[in-house]
């Protein structure tokens, strides 16, 4: 037996240890949808490999090829898999959900699932504050501002490009640090004493320069989230503004929301 081939079964094995329950609440294809998803979460299906055909599937569970469709699409919807025209149906890399409440670096964000953050530094300088960087930190046009641009992955794959800007008068000396290793935030807080207290922002979603597509291994015209934060020191004073892009098929954003009171 090849490899492809003993993986075919162990999925088989995986998906099959306990039958459909075909007479419960339950429909079959919400309940094979379940079992594709605790598949690839255990990695029985890696990512970028192809899902076996609905024939197959609708032969491994004794139902119909329209029920398969059913679980097929909703995995879709739901981003665990992606169509190929053509090719087939592939398991998509998983999406990071981020919750939108907490004010912290994208290395935190990272650490806590679990997801080991690296930075790429593309270009850094000191240059005159544009008018749009200089209204966002509440500074004269054309003082001096540094700009760190970086290209973010997490676990070997690019998931964002940043663009930050902090007023040179506040963080003298900001690059000798190296942020291919150094967390941006940690280094303000240790180095300079400088407390982030709040931020403001704003996501829109855009589609990628043929630039920016390059760094991510992404097409042209591919979706992406714009971040466009103002964050603020205890004092109330603007200390960074950044422009973060964020590949829409990695990531997913949550919110908690409430009834009014």
């Amino acid at each position: 037996m090849g490899r492809a081939e003993a993986e075919r079964e162990a999925l088989k094995r995986f998906l099959l240890q306990e039958p459909l329950d075909r007479d419960g609440p339950v429909p079959l294809h919400e309940q094979i949808r379940e079992r594709l998803v605790r598949a690839i979460q255990a990695a029985h299906i890696p990512v970028h490999r192809r899902l076996p055909s609905e024939r197959l599937l609708a032969e491994w569970f004794g139902v119909n090829r329209l029920t398969v469709r059913q679980a097929v699409q909703e995995l879709i919807r739901q981003g665990y898999l992606y169509a190929r025209p053509g090719k087939g149906t592939f398991v998509a890399q998983v999406r990071v959900h981020q919750p939108l409440q907490w004010l912290t670096s994208f290395t935190e964000d990272m650490a806590a699932r679990g997801m080991k953050a690296s930075s790429r530094v593309l270009g850094q300088r000191v240059l005159p504050a544009p008018p749009e960087v200089a209204q966002r930190l509440g500074i004269e046009v054309g003082a001096e501002v540094v700009q760190l641009e970086r290209l973010r992955p997490a676990d070997g794959g690019p998931m964002a490009l940043e663009t930050a800007y902090l007023p040179h008068a506040r963080c003298p000396g900001l690059l000798s640090f190296d942020f291919s290793r150094l967390s941006l935030y940690e280094v303000l807080r240790k180095h300079y004493g400088l407390r982030l207290d709040r931020a403001e922002q704003v996501i829109r979603v855009v589609v990628l320069s043929a630039r920016e597509a390059r760094w991510f291994g992404l097409p042209a015209g591919s979706p992406a989230f714009l971040f466009e934060r103002v964050t603020f020191l205890e004092s109330g004073e603007a200390i960074e503004f950044v422009r973060s892009l964020y590949r829409g098929d990695r990531y997913a954003f949550q919110v908690h929301l409430f009834t009014p009171k």
